[in-house]
């Protein structure tokens, strides 16, 4: 619920049918408007209301939805004045349910403001949402019953979107192979395994821990991390527990058909990668990608439990060496004037 509040409060918003009519104007450069086609009570303090929403930028070059509840789930959210911009709650409470309310704001308000914008986002560009109210409720039960249902919805939609991106990811990967004469091994989960090296030593398993080299690539060739790359500034060995990875899935998949000592390489679908979410700046939502992987050790429990504090030990001490380094810099930044 917080966070349902937290993109109207940044005002991420929608496309829609700016129809006929004028815009109020409100605080911060905002504008709405509400396009009354319900009937029945206004939404009270303290009800529950079911909200379908979507969010778009639109700008010169570029217009583009951030995001759409009707491929997901609709909200339920209360009417709280604490947890409501003000804007937003007195917006709301002239709603009925079926009431459908656009919101219009420049980006220029929203970066006045500090906000956080993606570097596509421009000057003069309209950050514009439409709201619509399918349902309001009047106490917590029915509000909670009304959430279960969405909760069923969404998993049935993640369902359904998740088979439609894995035959669209295998399709590509196995295309591209193709056109590289590449020979891969599928694995049971979608991992196309490409053997540079066979390893000669212990097989990997879901009870080992593995020590790695890796450089991870995009479907073009571009790397964006590596251990074995000094431009991202770290080349220890990368210590994997496979009976509790903290890696990606496709990762534990593609290291089952190693030992110690393989080379290969993952074509990883975006299912068992970094999926719908991506990694900004460098991966994009349903990118493939490509790993490029070798097996240095396979170690029991304790010594890859080990192996990875000491790696935690040191990424920690780099953080303090850095924040450290920091403060110096800023520190002399504020002394400088005052020695002219």
């Amino acid at each position: 619920m917080k966070q349902f509040f937290y993109l109207l409060a940044v005002s991420t918003v929608i496309l829609a049918s700016c129809s006929s009519g004028s815009f109020t104007k409100s605080e911060k450069g905002m504008e709405y408007k509400i396009v009354s086609t319900g009937s029945g009570k206004t939404i009270e303090a303290g009800n529950f209301f079911e909200i379908q929403f979507t969010q778009t930028y639109k700008g010169e070059n570029k217009d583009t939805v951030l995001y759409d509840s009707r491929k997901f789930a609709n909200q339920i959210a209360q009417m709280d004045s604490v947890q409501i911009p003000p804007v937003y709650f007195k917006i709301f409470k002239a709603s009925k349910k079926g009431d459908s309310i656009i919101v219009r704001q420049l980006v220029d308000s929203v970066m006045k403001e500090g906000g956080n914008t993606p570097p596509f986002m421009k000057k003069g560009g309209h950050l514009i949402a439409y709201y619509k109210i399918v349902n309001i409720f009047t106490t917590k039960e029915a509000a909670d019953s009304a959430y279960k249902i969405q909760m069923e919805v969404a998993r049935v939609k993640d369902s359904l979107n998740s088979l439609g991106q894995i035959k669209k990811d295998d399709k590509i990967i196995t295309d591209y192979l193709a056109s590289k004469n590449i020979k891969a091994t599928k694995t049971p989960k979608g991992v196309y395994v490409e053997i540079l090296q066979a390893g000669t030593g212990e097989k990997v398993t879901d009870s080992v821990g593995v020590k790695m080299k890796y450089t991870g690539k995009s479907m073009d060739g571009k790397p964006f991390d590596s251990n074995v790359d000094s431009q991202f500034h770290h080349t220890e060995l990368l210590p994997v527990q496979m009976w509790a990875p903290r890696v990606i899935p496709g990762w534990v998949d593609g290291l089952r058909m190693l030992s110690k000592g393989s080379k290969a390489r993952f074509y990883i679908p975006s299912t068992l990668g970094y999926g719908t979410q991506g990694q900004a700046p460098a991966i994009t939502p349903d990118e493939n990608l490509i790993f490029e992987v070798e097996v240095v050790e396979v170690t029991n429990q304790k010594q890859s439990m080990a192996d990875e504090q000491a790696v935690q030990q040191k990424m920690m001490q780099q953080q303090l060496q850095m924040q450290a380094m920091q403060e110096k810099m800023k520190g002399q930044q504020q002394q400088a004037p005052a020695n002219k």
